[in-house]
């Protein structure tokens, strides 16, 4: 008698929880890990995952990277920097990291979903290369192999939307995102210089100094070393595919 009803109940059991599973998976669908299509443009892969810990408020960090390569929309620059050989020459990387707290403005039940606004910090390292024409004894000229960093830190607000494209595929349309803070720079030239050398690339450096950015340079025997601290801003902007789990 009992071993006639154990299979129908345990059967009836079974399919319970096969039915409960997916209402249990959906429900718990709290994170998402997404790519941001626009920074490849310059060369730039981005990464985020957002995890919601409350109904309507997440928190979003982004990973961006790039490999070592020429500096982007370098016809910008040469209106800022005239010196052709230093624009050609010059490789950028970076890497940035972004934490951000999300607040949605959506009713739906679903979180992570509709307009949102989001406070956020910004650490970013530029690792940065070039090469530095300087006039010699001899009145030709050389170069002067420049290396060094950037270090950046600021806050802003991003303001965006996130649609929901399928059952667990989202675009994240970070429209604009504003940023104020601080960078530190640090560069470096090594080499050997003549006196004649040191008085020239001297006298060029005194062209950098002005009353927005404290800059601080040195030259002697053995290279140049210069650096600044001053003010930082920028705009972060995406267009992410994500998907939620």
């Amino acid at each position: 008698m009992n071993n006639h009803f154990k299979t129908p109940i345990t059967l009836w059991l079974l399919l319970m929880l096969l039915g409960f599973i997916p209402n249990a998976i959906q429900a718990q669908q709290k994170n998402t890990v997404k790519f941001n299509l626009l920074p490849l443009v310059s060369k730039t892969f981005a990464f985020e995952y957002e995890r919601e810990f409350k109904p309507n408020m997440t928190l979003n960090t982004s990973i961006g990277f790039r490999g070592k390569s020429s500096i982007p929309f370098k016809n910008l620059w040469e209106d800022i920097i005239e010196d052709e050989k230093f624009l050609s020459d010059a490789k950028l990387s970076h890497f940035t990291l972004s934490p951000e707290l999300r607040f949605y403005t959506s009713r739906r039940k679903e979180g992570a979903r509709g307009f949102y606004v989001g406070p956020f910090i910004k650490y970013a390292k530029y690792n940065f290369s070039t090469n530095y024409e300087y006039e010699t004894d001899e009145g030709n000229f050389s170069e002067l192999p420049i290396n060094g960093g950037i270090g950046t830190w600021s806050a802003g607000v991003a303001i965006g939307s996130q649609f929901k494209l399928s059952k667990s595929i989202f675009l994240d349309f970070r429209i604009l995102g504003p940023h104020y803070g601080f960078s530190d720079v640090n560069l470096k030239g090594k080499q050997s210089l003549t006196q004649h050398e040191q008085d020239y690339l001297r006298e060029e450096l005194q062209d950098l100094e002005n009353d927005f950015i404290k800059i601080e340079t040195e030259v002697n025997s053995e290279g140049v070393t210069m650096k600044a601290k001053g003010p930082w801003a920028g705009i972060r902007a995406g267009l992410s595919i994500g998907y939620r789990f």
